[in-house]
C-alpha cells in the first residue's frame, strides 16, 4: 500500500507520514528532496528519516515542467498514472488536488482509495472575511471534494458535525482522529527544582490569547501576591517586542521571559524546567468548533499540568478531570486556575500520561491503517 501526499507538508504531516511508515509503506509527493526532508526531521525533532518513507520531489528535470505550486498538482497526477491498477491511497489536506485526482484517476475499476484530512471549513473563513465570490467558490470545491472522498479525516467530533450540517449530500464515512504529538514527550525527565511556573510554546498569533496570558501573570503577581515565573516560546521580533513592552506596562516584565522561536527538540529542556503549560486560545471562530490543539497533547503527554480555554473542541476530546478550564478571554480566569494547578496535589500525572499515549503519532497511524484497510 502506498499513501501520497502534497506539496504541504508542515511539521506535523511529516511526523505523521514518517510514523505511519512504520506500518505500510509511504511516498511522499513534494517540491523538496528527500535530503531536505531528512534534514527537516534532524534539526527540527532530532528523529531520522524512515527507510519506507520515500520522498519523491515532484522536479521539472523529470516532468518537463516548471515545479513550483501552479504546476505540481498536474505533475503529481502524472507520477500517480502509474499506480492506476495497485492499490493507492490518496492522502492529502490539499482541497485542489483531492479535487484533480478523484477527477482524473476515480473509475469503478481504479483500487485507489480518496482520504482528505478537514481541519476547518475554509468557506466560512472567506465568509467572516467578507470575501464572498472566493465564499462560493471555496464551498463548491469543499461540497465536490467532502462528497466524493473515500474517507474523511476529521480532527474533532465538532468539525465532524459543522462539515454534516454544512453539506448535507457529504460521505457518511467519516473518522474523528486528533492530531497527534511526538512520544518522546512522554520521557521527558523534569528537573526537580522548576525554573518556570508556566510555560507557552507556539504560534503568537492574535488569537492564541497570548495576551490574555501576560495579564493574567500580572494579577497572580499584583493581586495574589504570588511569585510567578512564565517562559513564552515561539516569538519573532515583532511579537517579542509587542509582548515585552506589554508586560513593561503591567510590570512584570522580569516574571516573563519571551524567547524567540527554536528547534523542536529544545522544546523539552523547556518543559522539563516548568510546571504548568498554558493555551489561552481566544474565543476565534475557528477555535470554537475546530482547533485540536498539538501543544495540548503534547503538555499532557510530558506530565504537565495544563491550564487550557475552555472551547467546545477541545472539551469534545478532554475530560474535566485530566486539565484546568478557564474562561477564554479572561486573565481572571486564568490567573485563577494557574493558582489552582500550582497549589493542586492530587495532580495524578499518572493518569494524564496513560490517557495522552491514545494522541501519539504512533496510535494515530494505527487508526489511520484500520479505516483504510
Amino acid at each position: 500500500m502506498h499513501i501520497s501526499n502534497g506539496y504541504t507538508y508542515m511539521l506535523s504531516i511529516i511526523q505523521f507520514l514518517n510514523t505511519l511508515a512504520e506500518i505500510v509503506p509511504v511516498e511522499l509527493l513534494c517540491l523538496d528532496s528527500s535530503e531536505d526532508i531528512k534534514k527537516y526531521l534532524n534539526n527540527n525533532l532530532g528523529i531520522e528519516l524512515h527507510e519506507n518513507l520515500n520522498v519523491v520531489q515532484i522536479s521539472n528535470k523529470k516532468f518537463g515542467i516548471k515545479s513550483n505550486k501552479l504546476f505540481f498538482i498536474g505533475n503529481v497526477l502524472k507520477y500517480l498514472e502509474q499506480y492506476k491498477s495497485d492499490k493507492l491511497v490518496v492522502y492529502t489536506r490539499d482541497f485542489k488536488q483531492m479535487r484533480l485526482a478523484i477527477k482524473n484517476l476515480k473509475s469503478d475499476n481504479s483500487n485507489i482509495k480518496f482520504v482528505f484530512e478537514a481541519h476547518q471549513i475554509l468557506s466560512q473563513n472567506y465568509c467572516r472575511e467578507r470575501e464572498y465570490k472566493k465564499a462560493k467558490e471555496m464551498k463548491e470545491l469543499e461540497n465536490f471534494v467532502f462528497s466524493n472522498v473515500d474517507d474523511l479525516i476529521c480532527i474533532t467530533s465538532t468539525l465532524s458535525s459543522e462539515i454534516k450540517k454544512v453539506f448535507p449530500a457529504c460521505a457518511d464515512n467519516h473518522h474523528i482522529l486528533p492530531v497527534g504529538f511526538n512520544k518522546e514527550f512522554l520521557n521527558i525527565q523534569h528537573k526537580e527544582n522548576k525554573k518556570y511556573d508556566v510555560i507557552y510554546s507556539g504560534n503568537f498569533s492574535e488569537w492564541k490569547g497570548l495576551d490574555v496570558l501576560i495579564k493574567a501573570v500580572s494579577i497572580i503577581k499584583h493581586q495574589y501576591q504570588r511569585d510567578i515565573k512564565a517562559v513564552l516560546i515561539g516569538a519573532n521580533d515583532q511579537t517579542k517586542g509587542q509582548y515585552e513592552n506589554q508586560a513593561k506596562e503591567l510590570d512584570v516584565f522580569d516574571n516573563i521571559e519571551i524567547v524567540k522561536r527554536v528547534e523542536h527538540k529544545k522544546i523539552y529542556d523547556y518543559i522539563a524546567q516548568s510546571k504548568i503549560g498554558v493555551l489561552s486560545n481566544k474565543y476565534d471562530a475557528d477555535g470554537l468548533l475546530f482547533t485540536s490543539p498539538l501543544k495540548l497533547y503534547e503538555y499532557l503527554g510530558s506530565g504537565l499540568k495544563v491550564v487550557v480555554s475552555r472551547l467546545p473542541s477541545i472539551e469534545s476530546n478532554i475530560n474535566e478531570s485530566l486539565v484546568y478550564y478557564a474562561t477564554p478571554e479572561k486573565p481572571e480566569s486564568f490567573a485563577k486556575e494557574v493558582i489552582r494547578a500550582l497549589d493542586d496535589d492530587s495532580f495524578d500525572i499518572d493518569k494524564v500520561k496513560k490517557f495522552s499515549k491514545n494522541y501519539t503519532w504512533e496510535s494515530r497511524s494505527k487508526s489511520f491503517v484500520e479505516f483504510i484497510s
